[in-house]
């Protein structure tokens, strides 16, 4: 018996409480709940947009996952030809840069 008189009070203060604020405020009880309708849809819908960018947040995510994981060998291939190159030119790198060397000391 607490509790509903509890809930039969709380009820009734969050009544007069809106009353209060709607004559105080000069709002129409039905205007102002349209209003309140339209901000909970309006709420909904973001949270729903949110959601929505989560998930394909997600799925961009995992299939940037995949696709480096996927072009991981590739990278690697690429590296190798890269250091064999690095080799294969380094003595005439270092001869060119030794002419540079006596020229600029000239």
């Amino acid at each position: 018996m607490g509790l509903g008189r509890f809930l039969t009070g709380t009820t009734l203060a969050v009544g007069v409480g809106l009353v209060a604020y709607l004559t105080l405020t000069k709002q129409d009880p039905v205007t102002w709940g349209n209003h309140v309708k339209q901000q909970a849809r309006h709420t909904a819908t973001q949270v729903d947009n949110v959601r929505r960018a989560k998930d394909n947040l997600t799925q961009s995510s995992n299939r940037l996952t995949a696709a480096l994981t996927a072009a991981q060998p590739v990278l690697d291939d690429i590296q190798t030809e890269v250091d064999k190159f690095a080799f294969k030119t380094a003595p005439r790198l270092s001869a060119i840069q030794e002419i540079l060397d006596q020229e600029n000391d000239e």
